[in-house]
């Protein structure tokens, strides 16, 4: 089970061990689906503050490339820092999953995409 999953996994967990139509049952089926919810926002969140940082539309490549061999993970340690910090703060973003994006925004601050620019994607991605 990936690390990231496992607040999931204890869940269902949860789940199977509560007699049906418990509280606790009932109490942990809440929990699992605010969750999974909360990771469809945080997907849906990342490939919009990805269009329109880069203003393209086909930018699903972007979640999980990476640089080649030889050269920093990441190029501009500022925007990057600066990146992460409104991503946390503008969406909501737990260390666990969401951070798994951390890539993502590292290629925008790669591309040499305005920090300013990219930052004003979140949170234009982020307020709803």
């Amino acid at each position: 089970v990936d690390a990231r999953d496992i607040p999931l996994l204890y869940l269902v967990t949860e789940i199977q061990n509560a007699p049906v139509g418990s509280p606790q049952r009932q109490e942990a089926q809440k929990n699992l689906l605010e969750e999974i919810n909360h990771r469809k926002q945080i997907d849906q969140n990342i490939i919009e503050i990805l269009r329109l940082s880069l203003k393209q539309t086909d930018v699903l490549d972007l979640l999980t490339s990476t640089r080649t061999t030889g050269q920093p993970v990441v190029a501009d340690w500022d925007c990057y820092k600066a990146l992460v910090k409104s991503f946390k703060n503008q969406c909501g973003a737990k260390m666990e999953y969401d951070m798994k994006y951390a890539g993502a925004l590292a290629n925008i601050c790669n591309m040499g995409v305005d920090m300013k620019q990219s930052v004003a994607a979140i949170e234009e991605a982020c307020a709803h």
